[in-house]
């Protein structure tokens, strides 16, 4: 394979998933015409292998440059979420908390704890007098900035490291303190 006959491929495989899902809008937008949806609908295994083959292409490619940088803010936005999904899984983070701020399913999870060797049995201890009033402090002010009752992820994780309470600690508390103040 070569890099045209990669980039061809790639296109060819997209139209006909786009024909397949009846798409006909995405495949007039890239210019396919009938003429074009018929041919590659024809198209068999055979063809497709000696597409990758193809040693030029006959594509005319216009980037948009606004969409191109959405989708590299909208996946260096996802990597870092997911660098501080893991980093919250290290930190003993509970399942509540990582469905809740991420999504992360049982499942996923269940292996992220494996991978990062985390175990934790039983629910966390309830906090001193002395940490639960500095929970309520911080908490409270960081809480009301943001007018919504749910901090960013790291603010969790900062509060935890600040005030050397454990981070499931912090999130129980934050979700009491939220509780009490609807």
């Amino acid at each position: 394979m070569n890099k045209a006959g990669d980039f061809v491929l790639a296109l060819v495989l997209y139209a006909m998933r786009c024909i397949e899902d009846g798409e006909t809008e995405k495949l007039l937008r890239m210019g396919f015409g009938p003429a074009e949806v018929e041919e590659l609908a024809s198209l068999r295994l055979a063809d497709i292998r000696r597409l990758a083959r193809l040693e030029s292409h006959c594509l005319d490619i216009k980037v948009d440059r606004s969409a191109f940088a959405d989708m590299v803010r909208c996946i260096r936005s996802d990597s870092r979420s997911e660098e501080w999904e893991h980093r919250m899984v290290r930190a003993d983070a509970s399942r509540d908390m990582m469905r809740s701020l991420f999504g992360t399913s049982e499942r996923e999870y269940t292996k992220l704890r494996e991978l990062y060797e985390v175990s934790s049995a039983g629910r966390p201890r309830e906090p001193t007098r002395e940490e639960e009033e500095c929970l309520w402090r911080v908490l409270s002010r960081r809480l009301a900035a943001t007018g919504d009752g749910v901090l960013p992820a790291g603010e969790y994780v900062a509060i935890s490291e600040e005030l050397g309470i454990p981070l499931r600690i912090v999130w129980r508390e934050s979700k009491r303190m939220v509780e009490l103040l609807d």
